[in-house]
């Protein structure tokens, strides 16, 4: 059973019909709201009512109740900012990849352990195939909820191709909880200065962009759980 993780792109009725029932999951770390069906468990990572900002985000609440609930594998499902001028917005990433400069979030609070992240070549296989997206690239993680400076995406260009502020606590959580892990990225803008855009960078930009992909994301996730 695959768990979905997602945003701001896949929130709405149409996941209660086509995957499954909303249910409350309890964890040490908080209750998470999920819909589960058969074959998957769909959880929009800033709530049912999406309502919880990007630095507010309960991960290891998020990534314990996929692990309670038994999934074998989980999809994150992130909107991102190119920060190559030649990855277009509308562009799907399958990243390879990932860089966090967020504060550490973990599950060893209370002990000395260290794992080694990484993304799952068989699920990234899998998502690539599905989506015909582009295989490979860096994603990188920044705090939010505000967007970065022109400076420092400056810097994060060197390392990095796209941008966000979630899939990376996701991955290592994962990791961490031993849950293979890869990601489905859409790309929605260009990060701050990286090219013109109109009508320039905004947060309603970015919203009417993931709208406009929805239905292919919403197409994707269901033929990889098929």
């Amino acid at each position: 059973m695959l768990g979905i993780i997602a945003g701001t792109s896949l929130i709405g009725e149409e996941f209660e019909e086509r995957i499954g029932r909303k249910e409350t999951v309890g964890t040490e770390y908080g209750d998470v709201e999920v819909f589960i069906g058969s074959d998957a468990i769909f959880l929009p990572r800033h709530g049912i009512a999406m309502d919880t900002p990007p630095h507010r985000i309960n991960h290891r609440a998020n990534i314990s109740a996929l692990k309670e609930s038994g999934v074998d594998g989980v999809i994150c499902v992130c909107s991102t900012g190119s920060l190559n001028p030649e990855i277009l917005p509308g562009t799907l990433v399958v990243p390879d990849d990932y860089i966090n400069f967020g504060m550490p979030l973990t599950f060893y609070d209370d002990e000395i352990r260290h794992i080694v992240p990484a993304l799952d070549e068989g699920l990234r296989s899998r998502i690539v195939k599905a989506s015909h997206g582009k295989d490979g690239g860096v994603y990188v993680q920044t705090h939010g909820p505000r967007f970065e400076t022109k400076a420092e995406i400056t810097v994060l260009g060197q390392f990095a191709d796209i941008v966000g502020m979630t899939m990376a606590n996701e991955a290592t959580l994962c990791c961490e909880a031993e849950i293979p892990v890869a990601a489905l990225c859409t790309v929605d803008n260009y990060a701050n200065g990286v090219a013109a855009q109109k009508p320039g960078l905004s947060y309603e930009t970015i919203i009417e962009n993931i709208e406009r992909n929805r239905e292919m994301v919403t197409d994707i996730i269901m033929r990889l759980i098929e």
